[in-house]
This record gives C-alpha cells, sequence and structure tokens, in this order.
C-alpha cells in the first residue's frame, strides 16, 4: 500500500526528528517553524497556511497496526537529495523486556540519501509504502469474513448472511463473484465518488429500506469512512450555504433563556452570512484533494431540501451557530485554553445512510471518530427524533488536549468536551421543543383523516406511548398497501398473502394496526428486518380457543 503526496516534504533534519521522536510532535511549536513543519509567524498553521492536525505525535508509528515494515520517500523543494528511510518495527515481548536487562531495541532504519537529476531540484513530496501487510488487515479489507459467512447455509437452506450489494468480489472465489462497483469503468474519478456516495442510500435506482451501509464491503466502507474524516469539500452544498430557497426551516440558537425562533432568510440569503458564519471558507484559498485508487473524495454529507418521507414538520428543520472563547480570561489557564466553535443540527424524516444519524466533531476540519448516535450521551428520551438528526460541529480553536490518544475518542471530564457537551444537550431541546410543536399543530387535523377503526385504535395507542406530538407510523391513510416501515422501523412483507380470518385475507388495515401496536412498545425494532413480518404473521395465525 503507498500513500503519496505533493505536498512541501521533509528535509534531512525534520526526519531524523519525525524518527527520533515518539510523542513530541513539532508541530504548532517554533521547533517546528525551525523545522518547516509550522509556519514562522503563526505556529498553528503549516508552512503553507493550512490549520496543522494532530500534535500528539504518534502518527508514523500509528501505522505498526498495519504493517511492521514500511518505507518513507520524502524530498523538500531545493533540495539535491531524496531521502529514503526504511523502518523494520519489532514486535513487543513483554516477558524478553523483563528478562533482558540490556537496553530494549523497538525496531531498525536504514536511511539512505540519493542525489537527484539538476531538472529534479524543485520536486517535493512525500510517500509512505507499507510492506508486508498484516495477515488481519488484509483480510478485513477483503471482506474475507463476511463473504466466509455467506457460505455458510441456515436449516432451511439460506446463507446466514448476504453478500454485499457492492464489493471488489471475493478474492477466494473470484470466478463466481468478481467486483460489482458501484460506478462504471470508464467514470472519472469525480463520478466514481459520486456514484458511491449515490449507492449508499439507493440501490438499481431504488432506495434501500435500511439506508444503512451493509450492502457496502469493507474495502468499499472504507473509502466512505476515510472521505468522512478528512477536510474535504462536501459532495453537495456546505450546510451553511443553504439559503431561503433551499426549503428546510432554520431556527436561531438564542443566548440566553428562551425557545429557538425562525430566521427568516431572503431567498439568496444564506444562513452563513445572516450568522457570520466561517466553517467552509478556507477551503477555497487553500484547495486540498485526495484520491484513492482513482476515486477523487469528497466529504460524504448532502442535506436533503425535502423530507425523506411525509411527516407532520412539513419541511426539514435546521438550527445552526457559533460560540467563540466561552471561558473568562481567570479561567482559561482551568479550562486548558481557549475555545471556539460552530456547529449545526439538521432534522429530517429520514436520515440516510443511518451512519450519519448522531454529532460529528471537526478539530480543524478534520475528525478521527465516527457520528456518535448518542449525542456526547444525551440522557433525555427521544428514541425517534435522535434517529432523525444529523449534526456537525466545528471547532476553530480548542478541543485537541481533550483527544486521547487513539484520536478517537475524547476525554469526557475535560473542561472543552463538557462545555460542548453541554452546547449540543441544549441544542437538541431547542430542536426537540420546535420538532414537537411543529407536529402537535396537524395532530387534529390528522385524527379527523383516519376512518379505519383497528388504525385508529393503534394510533391512540402510537400516541399514548410517544406522545401526541410523535409524527404518524407511516403516511399511507388510504390503506391500499401495507405500509413499508412504522415510525422508520422497515418491514419486509411476503409475497405469498398473509394469515387469512375465515378463509377471508386479513385486511390490510388490521395487519398495519398490528404493526402499529407492536412497534409503539419497541418490538419490531428489535427483531431482524426478516422477523418483523413473520411475527405479525404467527400472531395472525393463532386460532381461537375452545374454553
Amino acid at each position: 500500500m503507498t500513500v503519496r503526496d505533493d505536498g512541501i516534504g521533509m528535509s534531512p533534519k525534520a526526519l531524523a526528528y519525525v524518527l527520533k521522536n515518539i510523542g513530541g510532535s513539532s508541530k504548532r511549536t517554533a521547533a517546528g517553524a525551525d523545522l518547516n513543519t509550522a509556519h514562522r509567524d503563526e505556529h498553528s498553521l503549516s508552512p503553507g497556511g493550512r490549520q496543522l492536525i494532530g500534535k500528539i505525535g504518534i502518527g508514523l508509528f500509528a501505522v505498526a497496526q498495519l504493517t511492521q515494515h514500511f518505507q518513507i520517500i520524502t524530498k523538500a523543494a531545493g533540495e539535491t537529495n531524496r531521502i529514503s528511510a526504511t523502518v523494520t518495527l519489532r514486535t513487543h515481548d513483554e516477558k524478553k523486556l523483563q528478562d533482558d536487562h540490556t537496553k530494549y531495541v523497538a525496531g531498525d532504519v536504514r536511511i539512505i540519501s540519493e542525489r537527484v537529476p539538476d531538472g529534479e531540484r524543485e520536486s517535493h513530496g512525500t510517500s509512505v509504502v507499507l510492506y508486508k501487510m498484516r495477515d488481519e488487515v488484509r483480510r478485513t479489507l477483503q471482506s474475507v469474513r463476511r463473504w466466509e459467512a455467506t457460505s455458510v447455509e441456515t436449516d432451511s437452506g439460506e446463507s446466514i448472511l448476504k453478500a454485499p450489494e457492492f464489493h471488489i468480489g471475493d478474492l477466494s472465489d473470484p470466478e463466481n463473484f468478481k467486483p460489482n462497483f458501484p460506478w462504471e469503468e470508464g467514470d472519472t474519478p469525480e463520478q466514481k465518488f459520486y456514484k458511491l456516495f449515490e449507492a449508499t442510500g439507493n440501490v438499481s435506482g431504488k432506495e434501500i429500506k435500511l439506508a444503512n451501509l451493509e450492502h457496502f464491503d469493507e474495502y468499499l466502507r472504507l473509502i466512505w469512512k476515510l472521505s468522512l474524516s478528512l477536510p474535504l469539500d462536501y459532495i453537495g452544498n456546505h450546510p451553511f450555504d443553504l439559503d431561503g430557497s433551499s426549503g428546510p426551516l432554520f431556527l436561531s440558537f438564542p443566548n440566553g433563556t428562551g425557545q429557538a425562533e425562525e430566521i427568516d432568510l431572503a431567498a439568496t440569503e444564506s444562513l452563513r452570512e445572516r450568522l457570520s458564519l466561517g466553517t467552509g471558507r478556507e477551503r477555497a484559498s487553500i484547495p486540498f484533494s485526495v484520491i484513492l485508487d482513482g476515486v477523487d473524495l469528497q466529504r460524504p454529507i448532502r442535506l436533503p431540501c425535502e423530507l425523506k418521507k411525509p411527516s407532520r414538520v412539513g419541511a426539514p428543520v435546521m438550527i445552526a451557530a457559533k460560540q467563540k472563547n466561552p471561558f473568562l480570561n481567570q479561567d482559561l489557564e482551568r479550562a486548558g485554553g481557549p475555545l471556539s466553535f460552530e456547529g449545526y443540527l439538521y432534522w429530517n424524516s429520514k436520515i440516510i445512510p443511518k451512519e450519519t444519524t448522531g454529532v460529528l466533531i471537526r478539530i480543524r476540519e478534520a475528525s478521527g471518530t465516527l457520528f456518535d448516535p448518542t449525542f456526547l450521551n444525551y440522557q433525555i428520551s427521544e428514541q425517534t427524533r435522535l434517529r432523525q438528526i444529523t449534526a456537525e460541529i466545528f471547532v476553530h480553536e480548542g478541543l485537541d488536549s481533550a483527544i486521547n490518544i487513539d484520536r478517537e475518542s475524547f476525554n469526557y471530564s475535560h473542561p472543552h468536551f463538557l462545555y460542548i457537551q453541554r452546547w449540543l444537550h441544549r441544542a437538541l431541546r431547542l430542536l426537540a421543543n420546535r420538532l414537537k410543536n411543529l407536529a402537535a399543530a396537524d395532530l387534529v387535523r390528522a385524527k379527523l383523516k383516519l376512518r379505519d377503526k383497528a388504525l385508529n385504535y393503534a394510533t391512540d395507542i402510537w400516541n399514548r406511548r410517544l406522545g401526541d406530538d410523535a409524527d404518524p407510523p407511516f403516511s399511507d391513510l388510504s390503506m391500499k398497501f401495507l405500509p413499508e416501515d412504522i415510525g422508520g422501523t422497515d418491514i419486509e412483507w411476503p409475497i405469498k398473502e398473509l394469515r387469512t380470518d375465515k378463509g377471508k385475507v386479513v385486511g390490510t388495515g388490521r395487519i398495519s394496526a398490528l404493526a402499529v401496536v407492536l412497534e409503539a412498545y419497541g418490538v419490531l425494532s428489535s427483531l431482524p428486518i426478516e422477523d418483523r413480518a413473520r411475527l405479525i404473521d404467527d400472531i395472525l395465525g393463532i386460532p381461537e380457543t375452545d374454553v
């Protein structure tokens, strides 16, 4: 595996520092300015003016999770030599470390300096080549376990797990399972990613019921996750660039107490302009792109301007705000320095794919985590609402010191994290309250439309369990067809007819009513999708008792 960039490269001095100083990054320091890893005047920026990411100083050896043998090839502009460092790491042996009193050697490095032709003196960039990838890493990227599970059958002859819809093929059986990418062979790098993005929620033009990434193999999921974490352009508009003509209802974030009020944007006025939001502006002046195996990555987030399914709330709803240094000057040292961030919460009747449900925190436009569906451990019960919200928080200053060493989690007691957590939870309450008010206004009208007695009875139970402001369990009030989901829980109905009642097929109204009551108590969503219709069928089949 090779990762190559066309950045400024490293001088021999900078490379030696990286190899010799594990756990001590030169970023954002005077030493970084001397080594040309930080801007001379502003140490928080790269020499080219881009916001620096990371500062713990273990990125180089994090590669040990993938391989113990790798090579760094680098050259800075104007240097006469290209430097190559080949690193071989040793497996950590606790017993040997205890028994051997000599100095422990973690690995070896061989450095070669090679003179370049005069015509290449201004070339620059760095390559990292990973050799002998660990077997389990290779098996994971090849989705070996997924393919093995598809070959195992249940007693009924069905596979335990379905093969992914899109994949690089089963490399253990390449003749029968050839690659099936979302894109065509002749597509451009940009077209490939666009089709990958479209495939997260659609197969052959039909929306996927589960709206998740189970239909991707591990390789394609890697592409999606990497594109989510990098400081890239959005595949759609930046959320802050939505304007008054877009369709969503925009809400303000009150400074003090009070409720969120509607922001009345002009048709050509963006949310960014109204609230003076800066996130995303710097991308235009300092372009950054990543191409992975011929796919031009973009941030895989596009906020729909219309509802994904009917709801009592008439349109998508979005609340956004910014916060600049909430700590007093005398508290800065105890707080760990200043903190500033911007963020938004976006509600829709269905979030696709479901992996984007939750909150994602970006520090200097990058993230080492995926979306957190708990919204930083939000304690108030909003089961349905939380599944319908996606949020991003863009940290401009601070929070770095709250990142744990794995860069995938936070120190939950750090003042910066605690402040962002409180801000997010307040924003959730403001958004939920407004959604409830909008839904309650539609409740009377919706009840008047319900004429089916069984369905009316079931809907009363639904509202009693989830609240009068809850969205209806489904949108088709005519009941000509069985609903494909109940309150966001998908159901796959069998082709064969369901149970009969005295020789007649049970009406769709009664079947739907039973599904509503079961999901009002959280039963259907707790079952695998293939068992949901089966449970309803079994209940309908219970014979009348003679006692």
